[in-house]
């Protein structure tokens, strides 16, 4: 249950420069929602060419209107993602297949932007922490605004901090992801692209299809890179996680095969004809 707070709270968003958080941004900086202490962008260092315009033209747009935007980063997920640490949930053919558990949200977004956001409230690490309980809490009250929409809202989670509270305005709105672009559209301003990492695994072949051509070479290398990668047989989640790896290689489809010769079109046919759209609202919380 959503923790319900009286007194000051300072306001962020987690920014992924995609339709709805960057449909909040708008909204809080022409005064239909509360004004924020800062907008906060995680970057992984491997977004679409397309949001980092978005990005960088949005940027323009909400400091000209008087709103403050922080860039955050835990290091480039092309290079890290997988190197010391499989944080990428990639499709094993182990058996009937699977993925890898989900680790990149946390690491290289989540934990990102709530260092930044305490940094931007004042904290500082060597402050130490109040005698008496609840008084860090207090002190740094913060409601970080996340971009799920009506459409999405079985995604919404709770915060795993007890500062924070995490908040839905498109949902308290009933904004569906259509209805943000259709207000951003009314505001004569630009619609940006769906936010993702280039080789994240969960694409489906649509959005594989819809990246430009260097884009998808680079996921095509990454994908060849980590087949046999072999952290993912010391990385041992469960008694037997080893076990099942052992024999298992990891891609970035989930049709199993080499993204390089996989068949992406006919994919894509199924995926339009059955609405199997990933939004990525889950890469947030």
């Amino acid at each position: 249950m959503t923790r319900r707070w009286t007194g000051p709270i300072t306001r962020f968003l987690s920014w992924g420069c995609g339709v709805q958080s960057t449909t909040l941004a708008v909204l809080s900086a022409l005064g239909y929602l509360e004004p924020l202490a800062a907008v906060i962008h995680a970057d992984t260092g491997w977004e679409r060419r397309a949001t980092y315009q978005a990005r960088d033209w949005y940027r323009n747009w909400l400091e000209e209107h008087d709103v403050r935007v922080e860039y955050t980063s835990a290091g480039d997920i092309r290079r890290d993602g997988a190197a010391a640490h499989i944080h990428m949930p990639f499709w094993t053919d182990h058996h009937k297949g699977g993925h890898l558990q989900r680790q990149c949200t946390k690491q290289f977004k989540i934990d990102p932007i709530k260092r930044k956001a305490r940094q931007v409230a004042g904290f500082h690490p060597s402050d130490k922490p109040h005698p008496w309980p609840g008084q860090f809490e207090r002190r740094y009250r913060t409601a970080l605004g996340l971009g799920i929409s009506l459409d999405e809202w079985k995604r919404m989670s709770d915060s795993r901090v007890k500062y924070i509270q995490h908040r839905y305005p498109l949902v308290e709105r009933l904004m569906t992801r259509e209805d943000c672009i259709q207000f951003l559209q009314a505001e004569g301003l630009p619609v940006p692209v769906k936010s993702a990492c280039i080789g994240c695994p969960y694409r489906n072949a649509v959005e594989w299809l819809e990246l430009e051509t260097e884009e998808f070479q680079e996921a095509v290398e990454f994908d060849e890179l980590n087949r046999h990668n072999p952290l993912a047989r010391s990385q041992k989640e469960t008694q037997d996680f080893a076990s099942v790896l052992k024999s298992s290689k990891l891609y970035l489809w989930k049709g199993l095969e080499p993204l390089a010769t996989a068949d992406l079109v006919a994919a894509a046919q199924n995926v339009r004809s059955q609405g199997d759209q990933c939004t990525g609202a889950y890469c947030w919380t």
